[in-house]
């Protein structure tokens, strides 16, 4: 990467002699008369490594430093001095300074201090983008796929992550709604605490509100002990309401205040408990649909939906299946002591032409299922559930007697692009060959494979 330098110094000659010789150097390089201009280049982002002069008319170099070393972290300056200002260019190393040197300034020691700070820079830029890699990976770890949809997804939770904004998550059952809760949370500030999980719909409403709130002894019968409720728990931290659509009108109006002002009392006390929560809920219901139907509050619809994430279910993304079947079959593989390497062409076909209602738990235990049930190293069309096994019989490409190998090739490349909606990439996955293989074939005979 090449570098910038900002050279600052109320003096021509000392400015433009040290810029000639970095830009020889092949660094970018910008040149400042005072600190005040200086740090107007700083405030842009994009400078490397700063050199200044100790003292300079208006602003010097120790507030130079501290403006700099406040701003952009990691960022170096080196502070150009004169016999007299030693004590000053030593106390303004322990401030924070890479360091310093005495005019006349040497310019080979220059460039070699210069040069180690930017490799010293360098390693903790590239230390920091590798933290960064890791940290998505870890939240990313459970979302698989590589579909545009999957995409998407990631890049509105890396983009909400860090704010206070509450999220709704919707989506069919089985789509992976809670993943994406997690992943939020994993991503964001509060991941060193546990995110809570509420699943509303298993609560009756009095154990609900005492879940969500927490009780005081004897608020009511059985209450034999004080308890905290997930709010409370789950201060600092985010808590995921899911199926937040089957909860009733009065412990709606209890999320919403908490929603507003942040606090709320537990069942039974008059102690108000102040909480920062993150918000994160989830449904499988139309919640526009239940608003006007009355039966969900149109304000706590607002408070919740201030980002919405909408996970698509897996016939809408069906070129993640095969990656998707490589986790799952890694992870039953374990648990069953097997070493089944993968699925034949047939069980392939038929869980690419299969629907799937329930989705990724759908598929995740149609996965166990064949695993257990398969004897050999290939799943077959005879280890997966009857109802997939099914949606493949009478689905069959039919070869004259007679054709060559080559045009039966052409045959059922072509009919299996055809039953996939011209999508190249589900076709060349389940008929197990490349992208590319697939699209230098579909050029050799002639027949536009621009697009999906």
């Amino acid at each position: 990467m090449k570098f910038t330098i900002l050279i600052i110094d109320d003096e021509k000659n000392i400015r433009e002699g040290l810029a000639a010789n970095f830009e020889l150097e092949d660094y970018n390089v910008k040149t400042a008369a005072s600190g005040e201009e200086g740090l107007e280049y700083v405030s842009k982002g994009d400078i490397d490594l700063v050199i200044s002069d100790l003292r300079m008319n208006g602003m010097g170099g120790e507030e130079v430093l501290q403006r700099v070393t406040a701003q952009t972290p990691g960022v170096p300056v080196i502070i150009l001095t004169g016999h007299g200002d030693v004590n000053s260019a030593v106390d303004a190393m322990r401030h924070g300074a890479y360091d310093f040197l005495l005019k006349p300034v040497d310019l080979d020691q220059l460039t070699m201090i210069v040069k180690r700070a930017l490799e010293n820079r360098q390693l903790r830029l590239e230390h920091q983008q590798l933290k960064k890699e890791v940290e998505d990976s870890s939240a990313f770890s459970t979302m698989i796929g590589k579909s545009s949809a999957i995409m998407k997804m990631q890049e509105t939770i890396r983009k909400v992550a860090e704010s206070r904004a509450s999220v709704l998550i919707t989506g069919e059952s089985g789509v992976g709604k809670e993943l994406v809760a997690r992943a939020i949370h994993n991503y964001s500030s509060r991941k060193s605490k546990e995110m809570i999980n509420v699943h509303c719909a298993a609560l009756s409403e009095t154990l609900l509100e005492s879940e969500l709130f927490g009780h005081e002894k004897g608020a009511f019968t059985g209450a034999d002990h004080l308890k905290k409720g997930r709010f409370e728990l789950a201060h600092g931290s985010t808590i995921f309401l899911d199926e937040i659509g089957e909860i009733n009108q009065s412990v709606q109006i209890k999320i919403l205040r908490v929603l507003q002002e942040r606090r709320f009392e537990r069942v039974g006390g008059e102690q108000t408990i102040e909480v920062d929560v993150r918000v994160v809920a989830a449904t499988n219901r139309n919640l526009e649909e239940e608003v006007k139907k009355g039966r969900f509050r149109e304000d706590l619809y607002y408070r919740l939906n201030v980002v919405h994430i909408h996970v698509p279910p897996l016939r809408e993304r069906k070129e993640d299946i095969p990656l998707l079947i490589q986790s799952f079959l890694d992870e039953f593989n374990r648990e069953n002591s097997k070493n089944i390497t993968g699925l034949d062409s047939k069980a392939k076909s038929a869980m690419f032409k299969y629907d799937w209602p329930g989705n990724i738990r759908e598929l995740r235990n149609c996965m166990e299922s064949a695993v257990v049930m398969c004897s050999g190293d290939h799943i077959t069309i005879d280890d997966l559930p009857p109802g997939i096994a099914k949606k493949s019989e009478g689905e069959v490409i039919t070869v004259p007697l007679g054709q060559t190998l080559e045009e039966t090739e052409k045959t059922v490349i072509l009919e299996n692009l055809a039953a996939n909606r011209n999508n190249k990439s589900k076709t060349a996955d389940l008929l197990g060959i490349g992208r590319k293989t697939l699209q230098r074939k579909l050029s050799e005979w002639g027949i536009d494979n621009s697009g999906e």
